[in-house]
C-alpha cells in the first residue's frame, strides 16, 4: 500500500498538537505535523472541525493535502511517526507480520537437517561412493540454510513483516535492512553452491562426453550466476551503506534497481532448473530399462522440479508485493519463500543418499543381502565387458559407476542403468 495511500492524516486535537511540541517521543505528533493540520484547517482546506477525529479520517481530499504536507515539511523518520499516530487514532489496526517460529519454514529446516544428516553419516559408513565435492558444497550451502533461517527470525524479531510505521523504535527499521542486506547475499550464494553439488554428484554417475561437458557448463554457469548477482546486490547501492540508512537520512547516492535485478535472476535461475532436471532424465531415458524402472530412477532425479515449482512460486508472490514506499512488509513474501527454497534446495541434493543408507539397514526388505557391498563401491571402475553385441554399462543413483557386465540377476527395484547399443534403435 502507498504511503500516500495509508498516511492518514493527524487527526488529533490543537491541544493534543501543543503537548506533542514539547517532546520528542515517538508517543507524540511531531511538531511539522501538527503545523501542517493546524494550517490546512486554517485554510479551509476541510470542512470538518478540528476537534471531529472521524470525519477527519475520511475526507480524502484532506488527506491527500495533509500527505504532501508531511512529506515535504516532516522527516522521514517524523512523516514515519505521524502515519503511526495518524492510524492509530483512526483506529487502523497494524499488519501483523509471520512469527518468529513458523511452521511453513520450520518444517523444510527439519527435513533438510535430517537428509543432510543420513548423508553425512552414509559418508562416514563408507556408503554412497566415498566423499567428493559435491559433498563438500552440500556442507557449505546446508550452513548457509541454517544461517538464511537463523537471519529471517532476527529480522521479525526486530519488526521485519510489519509496516515500517509500526516498528518500534523507528531505528529498528535500519537494523531490519542490515540482516535484509545479508539474507540476500547469502541467499545468491547458498542456491548456487547447492545447485553446483547436483551437478558435482551427476557427474559421479553420468559418463557420456556430452552429458559431462553439459554439466561442468551448468556448473560454471552457477558459479558465475552466483558471483554476478552476489556482487549487485552487494553494491546495489553507492556509497552501500544507502541500502539500509538511506530511509532514514535521506542521503544522495545511486541503488540500481533492486526489484529489476530480483527478478532476472530468478528467470535465469528457473532456466537452469528446468535444464538441470532434464538432463538426467534424458540420460536415463536412453537406458535399456523398463518403463516402470525408468519412470522410478526418473522420478527420483526429477525431485528438482519441486525447487523450481518453488523458485517459480516465489517470483509470482514478488510480483504480486513489490516493495515501494513499505518495503518491510512488502518484502516478507519473498523472503519466506526464498527460506522455503534453500532448505529444499538441501533436501534434493542429499535425497538420493537415502536409498544407500535404507539399503544398508533393511537390505531384506529392500533388496538381497549383496546390496550392502554394492552400494558400498567408491567408483571404481572394472574393465569394459561386452555382452552379446552392446557394451553394458552399470550405473547406480547411489555415487557408484561400474563398468561391468553385471550377471546376477537384480531383484531389488533400484537397479543398474543399462545403456543401449547405439545399433539397438
Amino acid at each position: 500500500m502507498h504511503l500516500r495511500r495509508i498516511l492518514v492524516l493527524a487527526s488529533v486535537t490543537l491541544a493534543a498538537g501543543a503537548a506533542a511540541a514539547t517532546t520528542e517521543s515517538e508517543d507524540t505528533l511531531p511538531q511539522c505535523a501538527v503545523t501542517c493540520q493546524s494550517d490546512l484547517i486554517a485554510d479551509n482546506s476541510t470542512s470538518c472541525a478540528s476537534t471531529d477525529t472521524s470525519c477527519l479520517c475520511g475526507d480524502t481530499t484532506f488527506q491527500s493535502n495533509m500527505t504532501d504536507c508531511v512529506s515535504t515539511s516532516c522527516t522521514p523518520k517524523q512523516a514515519l511517526l505521524t502515519t503511526r499516530l495518524s492510524n492509530r487514532q483512526c483506529g487502523i489496526a497494524p499488519h501483523e507480520g509471520r512469527p518468529e517460529v513458523d511452521s511453513a519454514t520450520l518444517v523444510p529446516l527439519i527435513f533438510s537437517t535430517l537428509l543432510f544428516a543420513n548423508r553425512i553419516a552414509a559418508k562416514f559408513m563408507g556408503l554412497g561412493g566415498g566423499w567428493g565435492p559435491d559433498d563438500y558444497t552440500i556442507i557449505v550451502a546446508y550452513c548457509l540454510a541454517v544461517a538464511i533461517l537463523a537471519v529471517n527470525m532476527t529480522m521479525i524479531h526486530h519488526g521485519f513483516g510489519q509496516n515500517m510505521w509500526d516498528i518500534t523504535p523507528l531505528d529498528n527499521i535500519t537494523i531490519v535492512l542490515k540482516y535484509f542486506f545479508a539474507f540476500v547475499v547469502m541467499y545468491k550464494t547458498q542456491i548456487s553452491l547447492a545447485k553446483i553439488s547436483v551437478c558435482l554428484f551427476l557427474l559421479r554417475i553420468f559418463q557420456s562426453k556430452l552429458f559431462r561437458y553439459g554439466a561442468y557448463t551448468i556448473i560454471a554457469l552457477n558459479a558465475a550466476i552466483g558471483i554476478t548477482w552476489v556482487f549487485i546486490d552487494s553494491f546495489r547501492c553507492i556509497p552501500v551503506h544507502l541500502a539500509w540508512d538511506q530511509w532514514a537520512t535521506g542521503e544522495p547516492g545511486k541503488c540500481v534497481n533492486f526489484i529489476a535485478a530480483t527478478f532476472a535472476n530468478a528467470y535465469v535461475n528457473i532456466g537452469v532448473d528446468t535444464v538441470m532436471v532434464l538432463m538426467p532424465v534424458y540420460e536415463v531415458f536412453k537406458l535399456n530399462l523398463s518403463a516402470r524402472k525408468k519412470a522410478g530412477v526418473s522420478v527420483m532425479f526429477a525431485m528438482g522440479l519441486v525447487l523450481t515449482g518453488v523458485a517459480i512460486a516465489r517470483v509470482i508472490v514478488f510480483w504480486f508485493n513489490r516493495w515501494n514506499t513499505n518495503p518491510t512488509v512488502q518484502l516478507q513474501p519473498i523472503v519466506h519463500w526464498s527460506v522455503i527454497e534453500v532448505h529444499i534446495a538441501v533436501m534434493c541434493a542429499c535425497l538420493p543418499t537415502l536409498r544407500a543408507m535404507f539399503v544398508h539397514i533393511f537390505p531384506k526388505m529392500l533388496g538381497n543381502t549383496s546390496d550392502q557391498s554394492y552400494y558400498e563401491q567408491r567408483n571404481t571402475p572394472s574393465k569394459p565387458a561386452t555382452f552379446g553385441s552392446a557394451q553394458a554399462i552399470n550405473k547406480t543413483v547411489s555415487y557408484s559407476v561400474d563398468y561391468g557386465a553385471n550377471k546376477r540377476p537384480q531383484r531389488h527395484s533400484f537397479v543398474p542403468l543399462v545403456e543401449l547399443d547405439p545399433h539397438d534403435h
